[in-house]
């Protein structure tokens, strides 16, 4: 079978198109999908494929890119443009909590475990300490910066993290 859908009214219902200006570049985003079944790709529980292209302009530079990418939830459930919206906000997840953890809280430097268990707990814990970071923070306090101050203040931060929802 190929990939895009001969029938125009069907290529149409399986395909998602965005024309954006992102941080100064212009992104045309084009997601096609499909059916697929676990055993045509050797993925268990793998619903439908889909092929993902990138067009981005900026400053009179432009490049192309091609993802592929695969869904367990059957296009019912993630149509097209969902599916596309749920790739791009991806990088809400990697901008908004590695990068703090990365770059702020120096995770890579500071995260030593002698064994896997151990590095498990303080990962899970460093990630609990920027979910509570961006709910106390005051305007403008980096995460390096509100971890030093709680660290000299480790019964405030005991009753904040005690404390009902």
């Amino acid at each position: 079978m190929i990939f895009f859908p001969q029938d125009p009214q069907l290529q149409k219902e399986l395909t998602a198109k965005t024309d954006e200006i992102n941080r100064g570049r212009r992104e045309i985003r084009q997601l096609v999908t499909r059916p697929i079944e676990p055993a045509e790709l050797g993925l268990l529980g793998a619903a439908q494929i889909a092929r993902l292209d990138r067009h981005r302009t900026e400053k009179d530079q432009q490049s192309d890119g091609q993802l592929w990418l695969v869904s367990s939830r059957p296009i019912e459930a993630l149509p097209p443009e969902a599916f596309n919206t749920a790739r791009r906000q991806e990088w809400g997840i990697e901008n908004g909590c590695y990068y703090v953890l990365d770059v702020s809280g120096d995770e890579d430097k500071r995260l030593r475990a002698r064994n896997l268990n151990s590095l498990s707990v303080l990962a899970l814990l460093n990630r609990v300490s920027v979910a509570v970071w961006k709910k106390t923070k005051t305007q403008r306090q980096s995460y390096y910066d509100w971890r030093e101050d709680r660290k000299a203040k480790p019964a405030a931060l005991l009753r904040l993290l005690c404390a009902s929802p």
